[in-house]
């Protein structure tokens, strides 16, 4: 029997959905607990995890290799986990009834990509007209 893998790890999709969400505004602040990308080389060593994925334990550490907290924000992309994904729909105000039937409807459970989903949603709300 395989045992799970106790890392977490984001598809190229994943990863291309959370740099579309960078795009189009998704606010965020570097906080230790954070997954990133590293999409413009600050940090000089391998990835522990996979090519160019980092996490944020130690913000101090990133900001010596950034500079400033903008430059950090520029050169990296959050990837949001599921739970951060999850606070941030409930920060957009959708309710847990709609994400429940948009995972239900896009069979993410089965085919094994919630998290992506969630992205999905997220992309969904930053893209909508502003409710007047």
């Amino acid at each position: 029997m395989n045992s799970p893998t106790s890392s977490v790890h984001f598809s190229s999709s994943e990863i291309e959905a959370a740099q579309r969400l960078k795009a189009l505004g998704l606010p965020w602040e570097p906080t230790p607990g954070h997954y990133v990308l590293d999409q413009c080389d600050l940090i000089e060593c391998d990835s522990p995890f996979q090519g160019r994925v980092f996490f944020i334990l130690d913000l101090k550490h990133f900001l010596r290799r950034s500079g400033t907290l903008e430059r950090l924000k520029q050169g990296m992309c959050w990837l949001p986990t599921w739970e951060q994904a999850r606070a941030i729909l409930a920060d957009m105000n959708v309710a847990s009834s709609e994400i429940a039937r948009h995972i239900h409807e896009s069979d993410a459970i089965s085919k094994a990509c919630e998290r992506l989903e969630l992205y999905h949603l997220i992309e969904q709300q930053l893209q909508a007209p502003p409710v007047r």
